[in-house]
C-alpha cells in the first residue's frame, strides 16, 4: 500500500477532527438547545476544552445527530430513534472496518475507470479481488492473477 493511502486510512479511522455546537446545529439542522438535551439523555458525546467550557463535537457526532434528526422526521420517538441510529452506527462501525482492512489501493485505468484493488483471495494468494467503476458510476466486482507491486 501507498504512503498517501496509509494516511487515508489513518484519517478515516480518526476522531481527531471537532466543530463547535454552532456549526453541529448548522450542518445537521437540529438546533443547540436539542443537541444539549441529547448530550445530557447520554444519546451523544462531547468533549469540552477547560478554558472556556466549549463544547466540540466529532464527526462521527455529527453523523450520529443527523441520522437521529431523520428517524425522528419519519415520525419515530426520540428513543427510538436514538436506537435505530445505535443500529445503523453498529453497521458502520463493520464497514469501516471492511474499508480500512481491504482496500490495498485505488488507481484509474487507461479509459479512465477506476479500480478498487480489495486483495488476495484467502483460499487462493494467487488471486485477487477488485472493483472496477466505470465513467457512469457502474461498479463490477472481478478477480484476476495478483499484480506484485
Amino acid at each position: 500500500m501507498d504512503a498517501l493511502g496509509k494516511q487515508f486510512r489513518e484519517i478515516f479511522k480518526s476522531d481527531d477532527i471537532k466543530i463547535g455546537m454552532s456549526e453541529l446545529a448548522k450542518v445537521t439542522g437540529v438546533s443547540s438547545s436539542q443537541i444539549r438535551y441529547w448530550e445530557r439523555k447520554g444519546y451523544i458525546h462531547s468533549q469540552q476544552d477547560q478554558q472556556n467550557k466549549n463544547h466540540h463535537f466529532s464527526l462521527m457526532t455529527a453523523y450520529q445527530v443527523r441520522i437521529i434528526k431523520f428517524y425522528l422526521d419519519q415520525g419515530y420517538t426520540l428513543q427510538v430513534a436514538v436506537q435505530k441510529e445505535r443500529e445503523r452506527r453498529a453497521l458502520g462501525k463493520v464497514f469501516r472496518h471492511f474499508i480500512s482492512d481491504r482496500i490495498q489501493g485505488i488507481e484509474q485505468d487507461s479509459d479512465g475507470d477506476g479500480l478498487v484493488r480489495l486483495g488476495k483471495l484467502d483460499d487462493d494468494p494467487t488471486r485477487e479481488v477488485y472493483a472496477r467503476v466505470d465513467k457512469n458510476g457502474q461498479t463490477t466486482l472481478h478477480l484476476r492473477v495478483v499484480q506484485e507491486d
